[in-house]
């Protein structure tokens, strides 16, 4: 299969500091943006040119993810202050050290063409809602816990969970429409086995196993509020038959519920306008479980890319469908590997952050999750 022999996008296009494609999607356009920081962080920049970048297009922000040390987040999340509603559901990820151009960045998705309504939690904004003649779409942000702030990982985490499920029944959605979801976990370490138990627990009180798991990243990086979980949904339920979505096969991979994780390692959601894939975080486990090539980076980030690259073309796509994707080193000193990597793999030019963070399992030394399209 040669996927690529038509790119099915454009490359990205630049606005300012920040790059973007526009993906067409039924009716409507998707706007995907990032911004890295290259030889200087200069993060009023970046805010700047995306606020201009949603005046000018009338686009609307529905989802920000900022990453860096905390010089940086903090100056970031100032500088946005001065363009986005107060209380924007934003993910401001803190990792220690200055990782200088290397490391950090700022991802944002804006939509265009739909009626966006905010979604609430008592108060508090926490995510948009927004619909298309097949499908009802909810993305969820900046989920921390808001009353169990002294309890333990766990504790935290299942308030979270549980404000997600009244997020969703909101808008007339549940759990089991979730297809995708991200998990920030100060110090995974030390209670990634509780998180784990705790999110199969609600999964099996609440009936998601019947239908299927999201695809999701759980990965080791602090958020700017104190707390040790935050979380983000991406949730879809179908309004025609026209809106498919599968769990996208992953050939050289078992199944992560057999040792404990309860996601799915990547889902599908095929609409007239195209498909659209979500690979989860992904590193170097082998079909049984265990982690593979032990203290070798560079072995385990070959392999990780094969695992991904066996889900795209197991989905009929190839890298350079990919549009979004963010690259975890649990090492700050081992950042740099990500380019080479990319221009090996022939992914395209900006569409990627790299991040200082700790993966799943102490002898994880890489992680990759990617969002791919193809019409």
């Amino acid at each position: 299969m040669n996927a690529c022999a038509h790119t099915p996008l454009e490359s990205a296009h630049t606005y300012g500091s920040l790059w973007f494609r526009a993906i067409p999607k039924d009716g409507w356009t998707e706007y995907l943006l990032g911004a890295t920081p290259g030889n200087h962080p200069n993060t009023s920049r970046w805010a700047a040119d995306l606020g201009n970048f949603l005046v000018e297009t009338g686009a609307t922000l529905v989802e920000l993810d900022a990453f860096g040390d905390q010089s940086v987040v903090t100056k970031l999340h100032h500088a946005l202050s001065k363009w986005l509603t107060p209380g924007f559901p934003s993910s401001f990820l803190v990792n220690s050290g200055n990782h200088g151009p290397l490391g950090g960045g700022m991802l944002a998705r804006a939509v265009l063409g739909v009626e966006v309504t905010p979604v609430k939690l008592g108060a508090t904004h926490v995510g948009f809602r927004f619909e298309d003649a097949h499908a009802a779409y909810c993305y969820l942000g900046g989920l921390v816990p808001f009353t169990q702030t002294d309890a333990d990982g766990p504790g935290q985490t299942l308030e979270v969970i549980g404000s997600i499920k009244t997020c969703l029944e909101s808008v007339g959605m549940t759990f089991r429409d979730v297809v995708r979801t991200w998990y920030y976990l100060e110090d995974i370490l030390s209670w990634y086995d509780g998180f784990n138990r705790t999110r199969t627990n609600f999964f099996t009180e609440h009936d998601v196993f019947s239908r299927l798991m999201p695809a999701s990243t759980g990965i080791g990086i602090a958020n700017d509020t104190g707390l040790l979980p935050l979380a983000k949904v991406h949730a879809c339920r179908a309004k025609s038959s026209k809106l498919e979505i599968q769990v996208a096969e992953s050939p050289l991979q078992g199944s992560a519920y057999s040792y404990g994780s309860a996601f799915s390692r990547a889902v599908t959601l095929r609409t007239p306008a195209g498909t659209t894939l979500h690979v989860s975080g992904t590193a170097s486990i082998a079909p049984s479980g265990e982690t593979e090539y032990l203290d070798d980076v560079s072995a385990q980030i070959t392999r990780t890319m094969e695992v991904v690259e066996a889900i795209l073309r197991a989905a009929g796509m190839d890298w350079c469908h990919s549009v979004r994707g963010i690259a975890y080193f649990q090492s700050a000193s081992d950042l740099a590997l990500w380019e080479p990597v990319r221009a090996r793999y022939d992914l395209p030019e900006n569409m990627a952050v790299v991040v200082h963070a700790d993966v799943c399992r102490p002898d994880l030394l890489f992680e990759l999750e990617l969002e791919a399209f193809r019409p």
